[in-house]
């Protein structure tokens, strides 16, 4: 009990030079009033939809009846008639793989993870590969073997020395923004005989034919074993989805899926409902694309932005940070102006990289980017003036 107690004390007198910890010293701003919120990942501004709130709400009315049945129980007691497994059935036909829905993504990506590894096997994860993934692999005994990011030379001279094995990717990375390379990736999958699982948490919902995702707008998904995402994300919702023509072995030998409650009816109500919003969501898909590149191309110009204008526009904007005090720095006078952004630091990064995100949505004015943008410089050129 003492060391823990001074694992405690530790942690807290060497993580931050305030000696608070990361939320209090880093992460918490005073001001509680933001015009501008670029730190969420609602990015098509569904979450306060009219029709989905109002079905929500009826739900909910409807619930007070004497013969409402709920999902408080484990979900694998879901019967083929509960709304969860008809809407698992549903996505099912849209996507054109077998469904099912987690309790996040975190979960679903864990549970994946139980599934499909085992005991020596061999799983090339990309370097800025989501934590959840790590959680699974922990209790696999796995032989995890790293290649640089987005570089499929350095993924295929991994496979030529290890032998075939579990390809780990996202469509969409959430640290920076960057697009994997998935055409090359799909093609050394096939060339060396690898399973491949790409996370399109920062997609589904964003591109494609009715939101559909990367895959599938790349003619990619039939290629790929595995597709999950966390449907926090533009789904604006608490779950997570699976999408492989392997989801019931998943399902039952997923830990996530077996020891905890289903979802329950109100957010079922509430997925079906964005995801009906979504399909039909092309003037949003389309407005944020524009708002996206003008955004880089802008904070470009005044910030050191992760990938510069080489990376493809989409709804993540990172800005790379000297370190975790200047982080603070720009976070809290960025709140200040009424503009709220995301820091990133370990264990979201690497140590010595911390990033300030900014998460875009379809509603923001090019007035709104340039008060950005502005207060960004502003704080850079007060910087150099300091110098």
């Amino acid at each position: 009990m003492d060391d823990h107690n001074k694992r405690v004390s530790d942690y807290f007198k060497t993580r931050t030079k305030g000696q608070n910890g990361l939320w209090k010293d880093i992460m918490m701003t005073l001001n509680k009033d933001h015009s501008i919120i670029l730190g969420d990942n609602d990015y098509l501004n569904l979450a306060h939809h009219k029709d989905v709130l109002t079905k929500q709400a009826n739900d909910l009315i409807k619930s007070t009846s004497s013969d409402a049945n709920d999902n408080i129980r484990s979900s694998a007691f879901l019967s083929e008639f509960d709304p969860h497994t008809a809407l698992e059935k549903d996505l099912t036909a849209w996507f054109g793989k077998d469904c099912y829905l987690a309790q996040s993504g975190y979960a679903a990506n864990v549970g994946v993870m139980h599934a499909v590894c085992h005991p020596n096997m061999h799983v090339y994860a990309d370097q800025l590969l989501h934590m959840s993934f790590y959680d699974g692999l922990a209790s696999r005994g796995v032989k995890l073997h790293f290649f640089k990011h987005n570089n499929p030379s350095s993924l295929e001279s991994q496979i030529k020395k290890h032998g075939p094995g579990f390809i780990l990717v996202e469509s969409i990375y959430s640290t920076t923004g960057s697009f994997a390379p998935l055409e090359a990736i799909v093609s050394l999958k096939k060339r060396h005989n690898c399973i491949l699982l790409v996370d399109e948490s920062h997609s589904l919902g964003l591109f494609g034919s009715q939101g559909l995702g990367i895959l599938h707008s790349l003619n990619l998904a039939p290629d790929a074993d595995y597709v999950t995402a966390s449907l926090a994300k533009a789904y604006a919702t608490r779950a997570g989805i699976v999408f492989s023509s392997n989801a019931l072995y998943v399902r039952e030998r997923s830990y996530p899926f077996i020891f905890s409650s289903g979802l329950v009816q109100n957010d079922v109500v509430r997925i079906r409902a964005i995801w009906e919003a979504i399909k039909a969501a092309d003037a949003r898909r389309e407005r944020l694309l524009s708002i996206s590149t003008l955004f880089r191309r802008e904070m470009d110009k005044v910030a050191p932005v992760a990938g510069g204008l080489k990376h493809t526009p989409c709804a993540i904007v990172s800005v790379h940070m000297e370190n975790e005090d200047k982080l603070a720095e720009l976070h809290r006078f960025l709140s200040d102006r009424g503009i709220l952004a995301a820091p990133f630091l370990a264990p979201a990064t690497s140590p010595d990289a911390p990033l300030l995100r900014f998460s875009l949505h379809c509603d923001i004015g090019v007035e709104e980017v340039r008060k950005v943008v502005g207060a960004v410089g502003e704080w850079y050129s007060r910087r150099k003036s300091k110098l």
